[in-house]
């Protein structure tokens, strides 16, 4: 390839690897946030991984809360992905090539 040919999009190289069976809807991972820091870097490696977070950050004091949705949203942009408010205290995160299959904006539109 020359030097200035087309670069491959990682995500719908991804999205051509996965199967009909296995939509990102089935991989979500809902959770009531604590404040561990330790729990959070857990799931940004699930996210990583490609798996959907829904996080509800209502247990939290406000401060907690802050923290760690910027983390989520700084980790999730980071990885190209797209971050969704479904309510005040949820939030969905994803990289972007979970909505390829369209089973996420399903999710959503079921809420």
């Amino acid at each position: 390839m020359g030097l200035f040919g087309k670069k491959k999009n990682e995500y719908e190289e991804a999205s051509k690897n996965l199967s009909k069976e296995e939509l990102a809807s089935d991989r979500i991972i809902m959770e009531q946030i604590e404040d561990d820091d330790t729990r959070a870097a857990e799931l940004v490696k699930r996210l990583k991984k490609g798996d959907p977070l829904v996080l509800n950050f209502e247990n939290l004091e406000p401060m907690a809360a802050n923290k760690l949705l910027a983390f989520f949203a700084g980790a999730t942009y980071a990885l190209d992905g797209k971050s969704v408010r479904i309510n005040e205290k949820t939030y969905l995160f994803a990289l972007k090539s979970s909505f390829m299959d369209g089973s996420l904006q399903e999710f959503l539109n079921q809420l």
